[in-house]
């Protein structure tokens, strides 16, 4: 049974450890300094993404699925205009999609009973959801917003290491509504990167772009 969801601490006190989860996406309680560090992935042109892209700036980072319905759409908007108006005022800022929706490899364990059943019986209609989907998705968000929003992706092992080092929970489940194939519940974390990569805070997916900047503002006066 899932927690009742807490709040995230004022934009002027970045938490020191995440909110619960909301239902359906889990998250896993962690210092911000006990997170990061495995940075290495693709973007959609398939050219490679490490720390040095994104060193010198604020960062907004989630970790989601492009053709998710749920907390990414929520999300991304709201990190894009955050980063947007912090460019604005001379912050330098950028906004960073992660695609974990890498297509399972073999057998696939899950948590309900009965859910590998319903999620084929579901599917099928629908014909799957394959490797040439996902990356159709991953190249429509990014044309979505226009260079505004850098979306990438990576290796079974480069994506392992990432969701690992940033304590990000992942689960394959029957397709919701308006998804194919299957669905992922994860974590809805925002992080945000400090110039140096380290991540420095976070936030839930939902949280206003007015709080995220005052946020990041308040680390970045920290910092001096």
């Amino acid at each position: 049974m899932t927690t009742p969801p807490t709040r995230s601490a004022p934009p002027s006190a970045p938490p020191s450890a995440p909110p619960s989860a909301r239902p359906g996406h889990a998250t896993h309680a962690a210092m911000p300094t006990q997170l990061g560090g495995a940075f290495d992935f693709s973007d959609v042109a398939g050219r490679p993404i490490g720390p040095s892209d994104f060193r010198d700036r604020w960062t907004l980072l989630f970790f989601g699925y492009s053709r998710c319905r749920a907390s990414c759409p929520m999300a991304i908007p709201r990190m894009v205009q955050t980063a947007e108006r912090l460019r604005q005022s001379g912050i330098a800022a950028r906004a960073l999609f992660v695609d974990i929706d890498v297509p399972p490899l073999g057998v696939v364990r899950f948590r309900r009973p009965g859910a590998a059943a319903a999620m084929a019986l579901q599917a099928a209609p629908h014909h799957g959801h394959g490797e040439l989907d996902r990356i159709a998705a991953m190249r429509a968000l990014a044309k979505k917003f226009d260079g505004r929003l850098v979306v990438a992706t990576g290796t079974r092992a480069q994506l392992s290491a990432a969701t690992q080092a940033f304590n990000v929970a992942r689960e394959h489940i029957p397709p919701r509504p308006g998804e194919m194939g299957h669905s992922i519940n994860h974590s809805s974390l925002i992080y945000v990167l400090a110039p140096d990569t380290r991540v420095a805070g976070y936030a839930m997916h939902d949280q206003p772009s007015v709080a995220l900047e005052d946020m990041i503002r308040h680390l970045a006066r920290r910092r001096g």
